[in-house]
């Protein structure tokens, strides 16, 4: 039903609106095909195509190099950064561009390693939370791990924007090109992302009918990884592209559980299995009108979200679990060790719509997620007109010991189904005069559920819930269901004047407006509420529903409830952005832009709280505005062998939102005011030794808060360490996941052997300093500074139907987290007031993959 909904919607699109520019040409004078406002060139291996399948008549032949992840001097990266095609080197954003080749021959298969590329780029897995992930640019991010709320990083695949960060998944196989834009983008992508975009587009259909399938095995984690696709005409206007990954991995985390304890789940970790299938319908019958439809569908399953979770600070040289009787002694996150320790029997007993706990006590987790997108360019003389319809459906159930222990059990189940409409309206002029307009309007309706229930047992409880603690009577810690209904409008026009053919001055702004509302919010009591099951909740603004209206809800929620709630609210916001850009050359561009960005405000999806440390009642937080400026220089020297680019900025945010936990729940507050500025340099050279390029990045960042007075206090934080009744002054102090430094360098080699093979050979290192990982700023959830290397050797025969690689990654084997929490009901064991102990979803290790790839067919 869901797929048919999406579907009619696309169907009714055609009153379309906007889109791309006409062809651009680089300086060698070569039209570049407008007509796929995600298309790039040169394109990758998987996306050769006759360049007189484009509608545009004055389109020449277009040579795409297969073979080549850089470029040769003289040619240009094509970016989509402002939804028209522009060269890299000419558009005035700062923004990083990775092709589907280069991933391919660094063995990147997802955004996650794409990250460790990427300069101020964090992207981390989140144990505990239904989001997946945390993600951050230039230290600014958003709530990532509210399932109502919106990253403050997008991500834009093949047209459809969705600010989730467990939606990446959909882009981990079939990639064409990756664009990271850095920085507030209010204007191009329908919602406003106030720190950035990852712009994903996934290969197209081929003119020639052609094939391809990579396998891989990597050692350490014991995965098998499969991905191939089938492209081709189906006529000389029809092109289909079908594509698919599996993935499956025993894990590389060793589990320190006790193998006698009963709830020993397993010796490694992250137990995985994930597959995922891309189809792909492009209609282009060189006419005025053309249409591209994808849709995609995936399934992960595996022993639970936090298998990755591990303890990464023990104050007292061991877990507060071990003076409970524990033995487990796992502390670090370099320890490439932790328990995913079960739950045990009793729970499966417990009914209820959310309990899903399994009669074997096992963790678990399942996900699907579908994700389609409909792209209708028409264009009526110099004016392109877009539609672009998108769907994106997930649902994902889980239970699991949180705790990370075999002593303390901490099992909890968590549901989410989140469901989004999509609908943008573009249009664009391409007129030989000076001014020239791109507008359009975006709407968005979204309908989420979640809810969660937890329990605590296990050690001398005793200590902290009198009665409960035994393996068959434990403690309630909570029990909700939410759900949230919001809806986004937004409208935007861009002005772009070029008074001489050098200079372009670009004027715009959108204006936003989101409504959210929680129809309905069950709180079943618990410690985390400071209350037991059965206290009703009420407050100024929050309508208690009657019997009468419960009824009509149904029979459908069978656990104990003790009240019901509503809430409502919307945010407006204006977010203006000029660019001056100044172009005296082909090879050199300077470039100047204000920019404000916006994220709207919420509701937390957690359990109500009655005895958070402010003691606020309200569920809502505040929209989080950005504004500032940045400047850049990209430049081609040295008769284009080398090519730089430079940028600065300085940005100010009003309310920032982030994270905070408070006994074993995500709450999202409101920073009162903080400021991001820095330096970006990052450069290519093509060696005059054939077939050498070197590159490298390095970028400076100061983020900190300018006022924050009300910041939650840390674990183990008393008077004489800043926490008075309950919070701390965190102003002048830095941001969480902003590292001052991060550098990169790297090369790419490669040599014809024999005549009839090529052998290729890439080597990277990137380093970041250290950061905070959690909202509370606890000093020892800091990540201290570590350094990744990666390196990949190849060989492949000369016309690449053929290539065997082995590819290393991080092969420091370093352990890092991106974020960090205190480790629920963890106490003093000494009364001294030190630091609790904490704990963070780690990266992935050492891994050495061997991987065989073989193409059919193509030119």
């Amino acid at each position: 039903m869901r797929i048919l909904r999406a579907v009619s919607l696309a169907a009714v699109a055609v009153s379309i609106a906007g889109g791309q520019a006409s062809a651009q040409t680089t300086s060698e004078g070569l039209d570049i095909p407008s007509t796929d406002s995600t298309s790039t060139a040169p394109v990758d291996d998987d996306r050769q195509r006759d360049a007189s399948s484009y509608p545009n008549s004055n389109t020449q032949t277009v040579v795409e190099d297969r073979r080549s992840v850089r470029l040769a001097a003289g040619d240009e990266i094509i970016v989509t950064a402002r939804k028209r095609d522009e060269t890299l080197i000419s558009v005035p954003v700062v923004v990083t561009a990775v092709g589907g080749e280069q991933l391919a021959a660094q063995g990147i298969t997802n955004l996650d390693g794409i990250a460790r590329i990427t300069p101020q780029l964090l992207i981390g897995n989140q144990g505990g939370s239904v989001e997946g992930g945390n993600i951050a640019i230039r230290g600014v991010s958003g709530p990532d791990q509210n399932p109502f709320g919106s990253s403050a990083v997008a991500f834009n695949i093949d047209g459809v924007n969705i600010a989730k960060a467990m939606v990446r998944r959909m882009s981990d196989f079939d990639i064409a090109q990756v664009e990271v834009l850095k920085g507030p983008q209010a204007l191009f992508f329908g919602k406003n992302s106030p720190a950035g975009i990852i712009n994903i587009r996934t290969a197209d259909p081929t003119d020639v009918l052609e094939a391809k399938i990579s396998a891989g095995y990597e050692f350490n984690a014991d995965q098998v990884r499969v991905e191939g696709y089938v492209s081709g005409p189906i006529s000389d206007a029809l092109g289909v592209r079908l594509a698919g990954v599996f993935s499956d991995m025993k894990g590389d985390v060793r589990d320190l559980t006790p193998t006698d304890s009963p709830y020993y789940d397993g010796s490694r970790n992250p137990n995985m299995r994930d597959w995922a299938l891309r189809g792909t319908l492009r209609y282009d019958d060189g006419g005025d009108f053309d249409a591209r439809l994808k849709v995609n569908y995936g399934e992960l399953s595996g022993n639970g979200p936090a298998a990755t979770t591990a303890f990464t600070s023990c104050p007292y040289g061991q877990r507060f679990s071990n003076f409970l009787g524990g033995t487990i002694d796992q502390c670090s996150a370099s320890d490439g060790a932790n328990s995913n320790a079960g739950y045990g029997t009793f729970l499966s007993g417990i009914g209820g719509d959310i309990s899903l706990f399994r009669d074997d006590g096992s963790n678990f987790q399942n996900q699907t997620q579908f994700l389609t997108g409909l792209e209708m360019n028409y264009r009526i003389g110099d004016v392109t007109l877009t539609s672009v319809t998108g769907y994106y459906d997930v649902s994902l159930d889980q239970c699991q010991n949180y705790e990370n222990d075999a002593t303390v059990i901490l099992p909890s189940c968590n549901v989410l189904d989140y469901e989004e409409i999509s609908q943008e309206l573009r249009f664009l002029t391409d007129f030989d005069g000076p001014l020239n307009i791109s507008g359009g309007l975006y709407y968005a309706s979204t309908d989420a559920t979640t809810g969660s229930i937890t329990y605590l047992f296990g050690g001398n409880f005793d200590l902290i819930a009198p009665g409960f603690g035994g393996p068959t009577s434990p403690a309630l810690v909570n029990n909700y269901f939410f759900e949230q209904k919001a809806k986004a409008y937004s409208a935007y026009l861009q002005v772009s004047f070029e008074p001489v053919e050098t200079v372009s001055i670009e004027v715009g702004g959108r204006y936003s407006k989101e409504k959210k509302r929680l129809p309905v919010v069950l709180s079943g009591g618990g410690l985390s509420d400071g209350i037991i099951p059965g206290t009703p909740f009420f407050d100024e603004g929050y309508v208690i529903l009657t019997a009468d209206e419960l009824a009509q809800m149904g029979d459908g929620f069978d656990y104990p409830l003790s009240t019901l709630v509503r809430r409502k609210d919307s945010w407006t916001d204006f977010s203006p952005e000029v660019t001056i850009s100044y172009r005296p050359s082909d090879d050199l561009t300077l470039f100047a832009s204000y920019k404000h960005g916006f994220l709207s405000g919420g509701f937390n999806s957690a359990s109500v709280t009655f005895n958070e440390p402010d003691g606020d009642l309200d569920l809502s937080y505040d929209p989080q505005t950005i504004k500032g400026f940045e400047a850049g220089l990209k430049a081609n020297l040295l008769d284009r062998a080398l090519r730089v680019n430079l940028a600065a900025y300085r940005y100010d945010i009003d309310d920032q939102q982030v994270t905070v936990v408070f006994n074993a729940t995500n709450s999202i507050r409101n920073a009162a005011k903080s400021r991001v500025q820095g330096i970006e340099f990052d450069f290519n050279y093509d060696t005059p030794l054939e077939g050498l390029s070197i590159n490298g990045a390095a970028a400076y960042n100061d983020g900190k808060y300018l006022s924050y007075p009300g910041a939650p206090c840390y674990g183990g934080q008393n008077e004489a360490t800043g926490c008075v009744g309950g919070i701390q002054d965190l102003s002048n102090s830095e941001l969480v996941r902003a590292p001052d430094w991060n550098l990169s360098g790297g090369f790419d080699f490669n040599t014809p052997v024999g005549g009839a093979m090529e052998f290729g050979l890439n080597g990277n290192v990137n380093y970041v300093s250290s950061y905070l990982t959690d909202g509370s700023s606890a000093p020892n959830g800091r990540q201290s500074g570590y350094t990744l290397l990666n390196a990949t050797a190849r060989i492949s025969d000369i016309d690449d139907t053929w290539e065997l690689a082995v590819i290393g990654r991080n092969l420091t084997d370093k352990y890092y987290i991106v974020a960090s929490s205190l480790v629920p009901f963890a106490f003093d064991p000494t009364g001294t007031g030190t630091l609790l102990d904490r704990f963070g979803s780690i990266s992935r290790g050492r891994e050495v993959m061997l991987r065989l790839s073989y193409r059919f067919g193509g030119n």
